[in-house]
């Protein structure tokens, strides 16, 4: 899906008539300058229109704001100056999202007004209890979303227990990209044993990213459990036996697993790599780059496992009733239809909200995806194999877990 971001701050833009502020996907805002609550509770709170424009701080820890967010926060300030003055936007690594916000909670002083990134971000925030319970606690004063989302969506919605908006939507992957100049489509594995027999006869050749920083590599360990038929793929604590055992031994032809999804295109694109897991925005977006050629290789595993991956906009607890009213605001305008569209040309293929297709989303969007989307082959492709939610948050923080222990940590052994 998007790919994660590392650390850093971008200056504020302040607004003249006119002016666009660049946009997010699920990312922090914060009310500079707004009457703040700095209480870090997360007891009910009414939104309350602020009396002038207030400044926002916007963290992205799942690369939402390049994925099509930034746009439609643009479109969002320009629409409403009333309400924001200014924007902050903030880029972290998933894994420190929740110890940024902990720290200013715990300091008495909450900046951080939106937050975007995947199931990673809200899992580790929800198990801190960092973020507002929006649904149903501010439901009027968000979108019905029954009528903009359809069963796949709504069942990816389900997994923020409320404490998220989802705002980006992926049939994701995983599905194996190669280098055509060193492995023929023949050659290509479409199992995992075939693909652990090619990757014994090519060491160091295959790899895939550390799957706490990466789409791609927690698309590829949560495929696992259905292509080698695990007993219970939401469990992979007690229900991956299989898996585990299959990526250890899959390791021991590994040099070494890229801290991200970036390092991995990286190491793919120079030649580095042969063979590896992908998902397909990644796909869209590096060959649009150049970091891979426009003819790199494309082939889907038997009895195809889509991981759906979903990002969701999240609210810091500690946030002052203005920076919740004008939050909610953003959240609501990001899920339009008219917002989702501006993603597909970034990289994806489906959106959050239903209504928003590549059938019905204009010339750019055709000429983009006609370009890039390979559409002699991902139309077809994602109607092949089955469609599974990813992992539940808390359960994703635990697969990060075991892989770094059982996984991560036995490279080259």
């Amino acid at each position: 899906m998007t790919q994660r971001c590392a650390t850093h701050a971008i200056r504020p833009r302040r607004l003249v008539a006119g002016a666009a502020v660049a946009a997010l996907s699920l990312a922090m805002i914060t009310a500079c300058g707004a009457p703040n609550n700095t209480s870090a509770s997360s007891t009910t709170i009414t939104p309350e229109k602020p009396g002038k424009p207030i400044a926002l701080t916007i963290l992205d820890g799942g690369g939402d704001l390049k994925g099509g967010g930034q746009s439609a926060i643009d479109a969002f300030v320009k629409a409403n100056p009333d309400l924001v003055s200014s924007v902050t936007y903030q880029t972290a690594a998933a894994t420190d999202v929740a110890g940024k916000i902990k720290a200013q909670q715990s300091g008495g002083h909450m900046d951080i007004s939106l937050v975007l990134g995947g199931g990673d971000v809200l899992g580790a925030g929800e198990d801190q209890k960092l973020f507002q319970q929006q649904l149903d606690t501010q439901v009027k004063s968000l979108p019905d979303l029954s009528t903009i989302q359809d069963d796949a969506r709504s069942n990816i919605q389900r997994l923020a227990n409320g404490y998220g908006l989802l705002v980006n939507f992926d049939q994701n992957g995983p599905f194996l990209d190669y280098n055509p100049t060193a492995v023929t489509a023949g050659q290509v594995p479409t199992t995992p044993q075939t693909l652990l027999d090619w990757a014994k006869a090519n060491k160091g050749k295959f790899s895939y990213a550390q799957p706490a920083n990466s789409g791609s590599g927690r698309a590829f360990i949560q495929a696992l459990p259905y292509l080698l038929g695990d007993s219970d793929p939401s469990d992979p604590a007690d229900g991956w036996t299989k898996t585990w055992a299959y990526l250890q031994e899959l390791g021991k032809y590994v040099n070494s697993y890229p801290a991200s999804s970036s390092l991995l295109a990286q190491q793919f694109g120079s030649g580095q790599l042969d063979l590896i897991p992908t998902v397909l925005s990644h796909d869209i977006a590096n060959r649009k780059a150049g970091t891979w050629p426009a003819n790199t290789g494309i082939a889907l595993f038997q009895n195809e496992a889509w991981i759906n991956d979903g990002h969701f906009a999240m609210i810091p607890n500690g946030v002052s009733a203005q920076t919740l009213y004008v939050a909610l605001k953003l959240e609501s305008s990001m899920v339009t239809a008219e917002a989702q569209r501006a993603r597909l040309t970034t990289g994806v293929l489906t959106t959050a909200n239903k209504d928003a297709t590549i059938v019905d989303s204009g010339s750019d969007v055709t000429a983009f995806v006609q370009q890039w989307g390979r559409p002699d082959f991902f139309p077809n492709a994602l109607k092949t194999g089955a469609s599974r939610p990813p992992l539940a948050p808390s359960n994703l923080q635990k697969a990060f877990d075991l892989w770094q222990r059982n996984v991560g940590a036995k490279v080259g052994e």
